[in-house]
């Protein structure tokens, strides 16, 4: 599952690790904190520079661009995740949480500089095209893509549905290049995958959650309605609910979703700068979809922001096992500010906290059972978390919160599951789950597992 910690064309943003709401809680920046003199004539000796750059610079360069390079500066060294959006930004932003736009239909990363493919989207421009899982893509447009940035790669092959788009391909086993025109369309988003696979426990229900856009909460109720009728009205013994390379989303989303596997307790607190903001989120009676059959998420590094969210509660409330890597560790809160006619503003306001009242910032959330998806976890690149990020918040201290009940007990199959694939384990396949470690050795654990007992789903 390595390979989607990369952007998709067909769902993931560049923001991906965004979590927050449109609403703006800003309104204490006006009359509080009056700027000092020194403030003044710092804003003075930007004036300075800005006019000298302009004058004396060996080209004339645009005020904008300079205005919004300093913007971005000024943002970038607050935090990894405070910036500014142009207008062309912000309305791609909107478009994507909304989950459609348009494009190509791929899923793609970025491996050793090169732009390679992890899978077109069935029914998209891609997939009709023929592009392959393991194709690179040496040129957009006639415009080589060696060492492009992937942020700049995914906003070239976006565009207008109905627009031309010409892809250059190197491909496994073929001398020659392969050239391919496409027509962009409007990509519709499926950031919700449902399987069932038979054990001798009796079916197990797998839901993929690839993202948290607006549309999350109610594709996977619509995910379990889809197995349950797969299942012809027969039991499901359990759960599998897979966020591993989710980069996180929509807070509200975050919530609704962690409520359709619990029927009461704490999922989320938000605490900034103002106490009047702070939030507390608690699920709502009735809420379990599942009607308390076993559950187990399936984590890894590139688990982040929502997801760890959705993870943490469902732990903590003794819902669900955990199974896989420890997460990414991102515990703050963006707010989206627009500013008329001059894009939006993404700034960080808030950290969040768990149900135990601990930060995640920088620690993640631990799994029950640690489970690699290769052999050597420490080559991979994905090991990147937020504490490795520039400017990055320490974890703050923890609140008070009430304690919380034992962990959910490990079935004795978790003794028995090893840590990392075996030597001669198949090379990974998405399109072959025989073929990953991590989710087999899921199946096994839920196989394993037992309806919690109902003092243990309500606590």
């Amino acid at each position: 599952m390595k390979l989607r910690s990369g952007l998709m064309l067909s769902g993931v943003f560049a923001a991906g690790l965004l979590i927050g709401s449109a609403a703006a809680p800003v309104h204490h920046a006006a009359g509080q904190d009056a700027p000092s003199d020194s403030t003044y004539q710092q804003l003075s000796l930007f004036g300075d520079i800005f006019d000298r750059v302009k004058a004396n610079y060996v080209v004339n360069p645009p005020s904008t661009k300079l205005i919004y390079d300093a913007v971005n500066g000024m943002l970038a060294g607050l935090d990894p995740h405070s910036s500014y959006m142009n207008q062309k930004q912000y309305g791609d932003m909107q478009v994507e949480t909304s989950g459609q736009f348009g494009g190509l239909g791929l899923e793609v990363t970025q491996t050793k500089g090169l732009l390679k493919v992890i899978s077109p989207i069935d029914d998209t421009p891609a997939a009709r095209a023929g592009i392959k899982p393991g194709d690179i893509i040496v040129n957009i447009d006639g415009h080589s893509t060696d060492g492009i940035d992937l942020d700049n790669a995914v906003t070239e092959m976006r565009g207008t549905p109905g627009s031309k788009i010409t892809l250059t391909l190197k491909r496994n086993g073929v001398d020659t290049p392969v050239i391919l025109t496409l027509v962009r369309q409007i990509i519709q988003i499926q950031d919700v995958k449902d399987r069932l696979f038979p054990t001798p426990a009796g079916a197990i229900g797998y839901i993929r959650l690839a993202s948290f856009d607006e549309k999350a909460d109610q594709d996977i109720r619509n995910a379990v309605r889809d197995l349950r009728k797969q299942q012809g009205g027969n039991n499901i013994h359990g759960y599998i609910l897979d966020v591993r390379d989710n980069p996180g989303g929509l807070l509200d989303q975050a919530v609704a979703v962690a409520n359709d596997f619990l029927n009461s307790g704490e999922i989320v607190s938000t605490h900034g700068r103002h106490s009047d903001d702070d939030q507390v989120w608690y699920a709502q009676p009735g809420g379990d979809i599942l009607n308390r059959a076993p559950l187990v998420v399936m984590t890894n590094e590139g688990s982040a922001s929502a997801a760890e969210i959705v993870t943490a509660a469902l732990q903590q409330n003794q819902r669900s096992l955990v199974l896989g890597m420890r997460t990414f560790g991102k515990g703050s809160v963006q707010t989206i500010v627009p500013i008329p006619d001059n894009g939006a503003l993404r700034l960080t306001t808030a950290l969040y906290y768990t149900p135990s009242g601990k930060s995640i910032q920088d620690y993640g959330v631990t799994p029950d059972v640690k489970v690699s998806d290769t052999r050597t976890p420490e080559d991979q690149f994905a090991s990147l978390r937020e504490s490795d990020l520039l400017h990055s918040f320490n974890n703050p201290s923890g609140l008070t919160a009430p304690p919380l009940a034992s962990a959910l007990p490990l079935p004795a199959v978790a003794k028995t599951i090893p840590d990392k694939p075996p030597q001669g384990w198949p090379a990974l396949d998405l399109t072959k789950p025989s073929t990953d470690f991590q989710l087999q050795m899921a199946l096994k654990l839920v196989a394993a597992m037992s309806a919690p007992g109902d003092k243990a789903a309500s606590n």
